[in-house]
């Protein structure tokens, strides 16, 4: 369909869990409310209709953002033109239109409506990303959510350990976030299970999780003997070590389905567009270059320029102009996820990047804040992938740090600015 295609009509939707207020204008000036259903075969039918009645021509829909199951019903019909609004954005157009403050679902589609078809041209039009993107960003943000609630859990389980079984977290070296914490207190949930047990069973245990026995393990292990309980008494080990054990078979669950998820990740990423491109930066690693890859998808139109995905990712500053002030701020609203993304991987670039390191150093030195100095780094780091996304090509640390010298640029490396 040519983008040049006149509207055929204009919809605003205000979506709900239960069912759909869509208020509906034709280019001819008919309007018509609607109210639908939340059962997909309800919403399949009515869009069905509504393309054979345009003849599939245009029609601009309206609504907030959101993550539901109504966006891959839309996304299933070429003709419509999506334009996927902040709901700040929609409640300040109501203010400006109904400064009594009246709210409604009918009042909201029909200003809904009236946006889209008064300002189309100053919003951003929703394009979907190809669907091995839009697998992937669902794998790993629910990886995401899986490594919290592991977190979660490991942090209640070192908890009630530090209660009654303190050794226990001597021998995993206060990491319980692993299926050998797991393993370790389902199977010695506590002192006296371990120390009734043969060592050489022990170290056995540690063997078959693929554990090496370090020096430093080794004696942790001879502690074993010469350990005193916290206290013998059965009214304070009891509760604890059921609590224990409930936690660890948590912990054992959530750490098999990451596993399972980073399988699938890794199945899905290696299909990818931008693979190339992501492996080829510095400290992504295995974590973060699928999460890169979404995050700079594949849609050329859903980012016209390298600041257009830096305001998008939350982290270009805000800039607030009025006559001879401008004050520049941090942008609080922003896709977390995404935003996290970014962050992340310019903290984990600094440690092999030469280049990356000095700049956040030069920018503290400069009386900037560590995360200032972050956020910063990953603004350029946007630039710089930006650049070769656009080219097609991948990112060359070698050109590039013969570039920053040729540049004579203060963030060079040391090493690079005597050769």
């Amino acid at each position: 369909m040519n983008d040049q295609t006149p509207t055929a009509a204009w919809i605003g939707w205000d979506w709900a869990d239960q069912h759909h207020d869509v208020f509906l204008e034709s280019a001819e000036g008919k309007t018509e409310r609607v109210r639908l259903p939340h059962r997909p075969e309800k919403l399949h039918a009515w869009f069905q209709e509504l393309g054979r009645r345009f003849q599939q021509r245009p029609v601009a829909l309206c609504l907030e953002a959101c993550l539901s199951a109504l966006l891959p019903i839309l996304l299933e019909y070429p003709f419509l033109r999506l334009y996927l609004i902040n709901p700040k954005s929609l409640t300040r157009f109501r203010q400006a239109m109904r400064p009594s403050g009246s709210k409604s679902d009918d009042l909201d589609c029909q200003l809904a409506c009236q946006l889209v078809k008064s300002h189309a041209s100053l919003l951003a039009r929703f394009v979907a990303e190809d669907p091995v993107t839009q697998e992937l960003a669902q794998w790993v943000s629910y990886r995401r959510d899986w490594v919290n609630q592991r977190t979660a859990v490991a942090n209640k389980l070192t908890a009630v350990l530090k209660l009654y079984h303190p050794l226990a977290l001597d021998l995993l070296q206060n990491d319980t976030t692993t299926g050998l914490a797991a393993g370790l207190v389902l199977k010695y949930p506590t002192l006296r299970a371990l120390q009734e047990a043969p060592l050489h069973r022990v170290r056995q245990f540690f063997l078959g999780h693929s554990c090496r026995l370090t020096e430093g393990l080794q004696d942790r292990l001879r502690r074993i003997g010469t350990t005193a309980p916290v206290t013998a008494q059965p009214h304070w080990n009891n509760p604890h070590s059921f609590m224990a054990c409930a936690l660890a078979e948590q912990l054992k669950v959530l750490v098999g389905r990451i596993d399972q998820i980073e399988e699938r990740i890794a199945v899905v990423a290696a299909q990818h567009p931008n693979q190339l491109l992501v492996k080829s930066v510095l400290g992504a690693g295995p974590a973060l270059e699928p999460r890169l890859m979404v995050v700079l998808g594949t849609q050329p139109e859903n980012c016209a320029a390298a600041a257009t995905l830096a305001i998008r990712g939350g982290v270009a500053p805000r800039r607030i102009q009025s006559g001879n002030t401008c004050v520049i701020h941090r942008r609080l609203a922003k896709p977390q996820f995404e935003h996290q993304t970014w962050i992340e991987f310019a903290q984990y670039s600094t440690f092999q990047c030469a280049w990356a390191r000095e700049f956040v150093q030069a920018k503290t030195k400069a009386g900037k804040t560590y995360y200032t100095a972050i956020r910063a780094l990953a603004y350029k780091w946007i630039r710089i992938l930006y650049a070769c996304w656009k080219k097609g090509a991948i990112y060359d640390e070698a050109r590039y740090l013969k570039a920053l010298q040729s540049r004579h640029s203060p963030y060079r490396p040391k090493n690079e600015a005597t050769t």
